[in-house]
């Protein structure tokens, strides 16, 4: 069995990464272990994941603007035929590849997207939505993302109500999944049994009032947030270390995307200057924040990004989370239900 995977992954985020890495548990099951796996990657000398059975491959296209990489996407294209011609099965990864904007520096090549969907049904492959987010709202979009999914060898599988009712509107069948990474800690029992929130924080109108009595004296809090989504990120993230050193918190800060070109994602570049301004700990690359949460090296949690938050309850970690969008609010949901 061939499986080509098309991931988001390579830009050292520890979210995209770890969709992959469960995803392929979760295909294994189905298909069997020595299922092969050809995983499309922005990176492919540093990947998170090392498996005899899953080989790394380049995206077509790359910087195709820039005439030096014309060969190098001449090479790509061919690696991307060869590889759609002996796939037995096409998976589109979970994440939200489908989008007009978010909170960075990156669009959604949605005609990119287009292009290689009309190449799989050209060679009548069976193709696998796994997981998909769509928020596109502009009339232009929705017809796209509607010749996308139009493929009667396609199942289409979403991880919001918002993207199944989209393509309810546009009459594509789809049905709604749970995010794979609450299969990382592979206990027998549900994650979902216990609730491990301590409380819902919106940052937009954040307040240190808004902080529950906790007893946080030698209690070790990880703070997981991301740039731009509190009024003033330095005054509260400032606001909030202080606060915690004050009740004699040890504090690490937890980059959970560490982009090397996108710095509006770049986690790690944002939160050093406050590691340097207070005098605490930072981990240094997704590698080592992956294994904070896995050997549950704190105590307590701050999480924003969607999987600080799905981590902290996979490995058991009470935490606030500070919910800045619809994903994160239905996440959310899922968990107090």
């Amino acid at each position: 069995m061939n499986i080509s995977i098309f991931a988001a992954i390579g830009s050292q985020n520890l979210w995209d990464e770890l969709i992959v890495k469960n995803e392929i548990k979760a295909l294994r099951e189905q298909y069997g272990k020595y299922t092969n796996f050809t995983v499309y990657s922005y990176d492919v000398s540093d990947p998170f994941i090392i498996d005899p059975y899953v080989k790394y491959v380049e995206y077509f296209p790359i910087w195709i603007k820039n005439p030096k990489n014309i060969f190098r996407n001449l090479k790509n294209f061919l690696t991307f035929l060869i590889n759609t011609t002996l796939a037995d099965l096409i998976v589109i990864w979970w994440g939200g590849i489908f989008f007009d904007n978010e909170g960075s520096s990156v669009s959604s090549p949605l005609n990119q997207w287009l292009f290689r969907t009309q190449l799989f049904k050209l060679f009548q492959k069976r193709v696998l939505f796994y997981g998909v987010w769509i928020h596109v709202t502009q009339e232009k979009n929705i017809e796209i993302i509607k010749k996308i999914f139009s493929y009667t060898k396609a199942e289409v599988t979403v991880r919001d109500n918002a993207s199944h009712a989209l393509l309810s509107k546009i009459g594509i069948d789809s049905k709604i999944i749970l995010d794979p990474v609450f299969n990382d800690n592979n206990s027998k029992n549900s994650v979902l049994d216990e609730s491990f929130l301590i409380k819902q924080i919106n940052p937009q109108t954040f307040k240190i009032s808004d902080l529950p009595s906790y007893d946080y004296s030698n209690k070790t809090v990880g703070i997981a947030f991301r740039k731009g989504y509190f009024e003033n990120d330095i005054l509260a993230i400032s606001e909030i270390i202080e606060y915690l050193k004050n009740l004699w918190a040890n504090i690490i800060l937890i980059p959970n995307s560490v982009h090397p070109l996108d710095k509006e994602s770049d986690d790690l570049y944002f939160l050093n200057n406050f590691a340097k301004q207070h005098n605490i700990e930072i981990s240094e690359n997704i590698t080592k924040s992956y294994d904070i949460y896995k050997k549950r090296k704190i105590d307590i949690c701050f999480a924003m990004r969607l999987h600080g938050i799905i981590l902290a309850q996979v490995y058991k970690i009470p935490y606030m989370a500070f919910s800045y969008s619809k994903k994160t609010d239905e996440i959310i949901k899922i968990i107090k239900n």
